[in-house]
């Protein structure tokens, strides 16, 4: 039970791990997010997705970009909080006292360790499911009646190109619409149809409808003097629904159920990469603490170039890898474990050469006193 027990370093180093790493990770969606939320504004915006849709595909899209955040927001902010350590000479005064990085490794994989398992959850379920709901919700727009995505104040074309629907402004609740302006291409020619204003109704089938109300109807045929004019005080257009059949097509998205019991190389792919996260936590986090290492001349921030190149470089060969699996390139045996291999080779290298370096200092000091 001893070993279980935390004393004021622990707790100190813990205390300055964790705030440090909740720091860079609440910093880095906010980057995120306001990136995504300003992407799907401006889809909305184009009518590319309806206006009440926004916060369900930020909420699932905010949430996968967390799940991909937390093994380099970790990995960073070990960094940091080892880094401010050595600036301070906190670590060399540690060393003084016979506190080794056998103790900071146990700090580290105590918090490393649950988040390491935390990403495995999330990324064997959690995951497939964000990515499922999310094409599902792009399934329902594209299954929603063309009355859905109508912006006031700019022409909205609808999904066959047939057609195209002006309004100068809409009620807040998208019902009512004021001085309409409606342009469509039949077989027979084409027809312009102006109105007051115009409502959104169901019929007793469910079958959406815009009701123009005190309008104008014209056909005929464009360059011909031979016009039909109509004038009315109600008068319902049909706008039909999308017959898009929702699935579940992205192999990301499927369950790990699923993907477990396929025989596919792309599958078994995609299952190596789902492990390959919470993997790539815990050796980013081994990582980090040796390339903490800095002086108070260089500065804390001195090894964020490195440390980012190093993940990039890292992130990227595991996609490499993946691609390479799921074309044959690549046996299954091997799959993506080479990725890591090189990564846990780094960690034994950058070691080597730390150790080497604190032996000659450890010889210096004796020789001298």
């Amino acid at each position: 039970m001893s070993a279980l027990r935390f004393n004021i370093l622990d707790r100190y180093i813990g205390k300055e791990l964790v705030i440090t790493w909740l720091s860079v990770t609440v910093v880095l969606m906010v980057i995120l997010l306001s990136g995504t939320f300003a992407q799907l504004l401006n889809q909305a915006a184009k009518g590319a997705i309806p206006g009440d849709t926004i916060f369900m595909f930020l909420l699932y899209t905010s949430a996968q970009n967390l799940i991909f955040l937390l093994p380099f927001s970790l990995y960073l902010g070990i960094l940091m909080c080892f880094g401010r350590l050595y600036k301070d000479n906190e670590m060399a005064a540690l060393g003084a006292c016979g506190v080794g990085y056998g103790q900071m490794y146990r700090i580290i994989l105590t918090l490393a360790i649950p988040v390491s398992i935390l990403m495995l959850i999330m990324t064997l379920f959690t995951m497939p499911w964000l990515i499922a709901q999310g094409q599902l919700l792009r399934a329902d727009i594209e299954n929603r009646s063309e009355l859905s995505g109508l912006m006031a104040g700019r022409f909205n074309p609808s999904s066959d190109g047939r057609s195209v629907l002006f309004m100068e402004r809409q009620s807040s609740d998208g019902k009512q619409m004021k001085n309409v302006f409606l342009q469509q291409n039949t077989e027979t020619g084409q027809s312009v149809e102006t109105a007051d204003s115009a409502r959104k109704f169901k019929d007793e089938h469910g079958r959406n409808f815009i009701l123009f109300e005190k309008g104008r109807y014209y056909q005929g045929q464009a360059g011909e003097p031979d016009f039909t004019l109509v004038e009315y005080e109600k008068h319902g257009v049909y706008l039909p629904e999308n017959s898009y059949q929702p699935r579940i097509t992205r192999k990301n998205a499927l369950p790990t159920s699923v993907i477990w019991q396929s025989t596919n190389l792309v599958y078994k792919a995609e299952l190596q990469w789902r492990f390959s996260l919470p993997l790539a936590t815990l050796l980013l986090a081994i990582l980090a603490l040796p390339l903490s290492y800095t002086t108070p001349r260089k500065g804390r921030y001195s090894k964020i170039l490195p440390a980012i190149v190093i993940y990039l470089v890292y992130s990227n060969f595991l996609g490499i890898g993946q691609k390479w699996m799921e074309t044959g390139k690549l046996p299954e045996w091997l799959g993506l474990w080479w990725v890591h291999g090189g990564a846990l080779l780094l960690i034994i290298t950058w070691w080597t050469r730390r150790m080497g370096g604190l032996v000659s200092t450890y010889k210096w000091m004796h020789k001298h006193p």
